[in-house]
């Protein structure tokens, strides 16, 4: 059922049933007269335009609404810079605290600034200078150097915002299923539809590429896709949970896997990109997908006549296609938990944080008594047309000690694995070093 796009903007409700249906929420903010949100890239790397996406429970999103279409938040709640002045006029202790420690010159970044820090007072991880980071890196500043925005955002109090109090609405042309098979009957009924769940990468071609779907088909609220469970023996992790829920769901359990998080865009971004889409969109530089492939992963697919769970290595099978069917939803992701050996991320990027990698890697190694290589798994980004394990080396190392893992007769296997190609990013013979 369909109903006016109606969306609540600093206490607000604001109809934009007249939206067309790819506007941003960042370009109807500032059609709108709210231009205190900035754009700058218009594709999730700066962080001008970040608002705060009110949750029904717990602190509220800093989200880039830049990627975020307006028909998505119809029925959700937002704040924008200028929404977090109290009712007396008073400051926010964000704003207040950049100001005292003057965290602005230009002032074009400060309002992306200034929302990412409400997440932190609000989180009441101010004190936490590994969270601050993680929070800030996503905002970008060109004046002032990030010292005193840093400090401000640490001499923050904690202070919460209000929770949400609307439901999500789905308007004609952007269809909001809540069950699984109402996701697969909309898919049967508008087979050219487009999947969108947190569009952290469809909102960048509709953005940047003028990518033009006639209808969209939101997965975030299908209740099937946004379990996150526990088992003694598995993780299973619903296709459309946002990333920073399973990030705080599973901390500290596979150390790689915290790493690969922390090197995955921004904390804006991770807010809405979810799992299931990051693997769907079959990227050869997806971040999630080597360190799922060391780690044993599977995936189950569904349509209206089957459910099939296949290991995630046999998911890929050529660039930017996967084995699914066009009648097909990715719903779930499954982890084995009590994996033996240890398992490392690696990433190498122009930059640390907020970059596409040249190669990445996740290597798991099982040793026995003598440490000698029982079991291996080497899984890279970057190196081929899709995210691909190194088999021939993965036999190779059986049998050796771990002192002999980087043997010249194993690097020769593995520079031979893969094709890596020339981009701007780095050259083949560097991806191969």
């Amino acid at each position: 059922m369909s109903s006016p796009a109606c969306l609540v903007i600093n206490g607000s409700p604001v109809d934009a049933s007249e939206a067309p249906l790819h506007l941003s929420l960042l370009d109807f903010l500032r059609k709108n007269g709210l231009t205190g949100t900035k754009g700058g890239c218009n594709e999730g790397d700066c962080g001008a335009c970040t608002i705060l996406l009110l949750e029904k429970q717990g602190p509220p999103r800093a989200i880039n609404s830049c990627l975020a279409l307006v028909h998505s938040l119809a029925g959700r709640e937002v704040l924008t810079a200028e929404g977090l002045e109290a009712e007396d006029g008073s400051l926010h202790p964000a704003q207040q605290a950049m100001a005292d420690g003057c965290g602005a010159q230009c002032g074009y970044c400060t309002p992306g600034f200034i929302c990412s820090m409400a997440e932190i007072a609000a989180r009441g991880v101010a004190g936490d200078a590994a969270a601050v980071a993680d929070q800030l890196c996503g905002n970008l500043c060109r004046c002032t150097g990030y010292r005193p925005i840093r400090e401000a955002a640490a001499a923050m109090p904690e202070v919460t915002l209000p929770n949400a109090q609307t439901p999500a609405q789905a308007t004609d042309a952007y269809l909001r299923p809540t069950s699984l098979a109402a996701a697969l009957e909309a898919r049967a009924a508008h087979p050219e539809a487009a999947f969108i769940a947190g569009a952290t990468e469809l909102a960048v071609l509709i953005n940047k590429r003028h990518l033009r779907p006639e209808q969209l088909i939101s997965l975030e609220d299908v209740a099937e896709l946004r379990t996150l469970e526990k088992t003694d023996d598995e993780w299973r992790i619903g296709a459309a949970v946002p990333l920073t829920d399973i990030e705080a769901a599973m901390q500290g359990e596979y150390p790689a896997v915290d790493r690969m998080f922390r090197l995955f865009a921004s904390r804006q971004i991770r807010h809405r990109a979810t799992l299931g889409g990051n693997l769907v969109t079959a990227s050869p530089i997806g971040d999630s997908a080597p360190v799922l492939l060391a780690l044993d992963a599977s995936v189950t697919l569904v349509s209206t006549e089957a459910q099939r769970t296949l290991p995630l290595v046999d998911f890929f099978i050529s660039y930017r296609k996967t084995v699914m069917r066009p009648d097909e939803i990715l719903t779930t992701i499954q982890i084995p938990r009590h994996l033996p050996g240890r398992c490392e991320f690696s990433k190498v990027s122009k930059r640390r944080e907020m970059d596409i990698s040249t190669v990445s890697a996740a290597i798991r190694l099982v040793v026995d008594e003598h440490d000698i290589i029982a079991e291996a798994r080497l899984a890279y980004g970057g190196v081929a047309a899709t995210p691909a394990r190194a088999l021939k080396t993965e036999a190779s190392l059986i049998g050796r000690s771990l002192h002999d893992a980087a043997h010249p007769e194993v690097l020769e296997i593995l520079s031979k694995e893969f094709t890596p190609l020339d981009d701007l990013r780095g050259t083949a013979e560097y991806r191969k070093l």
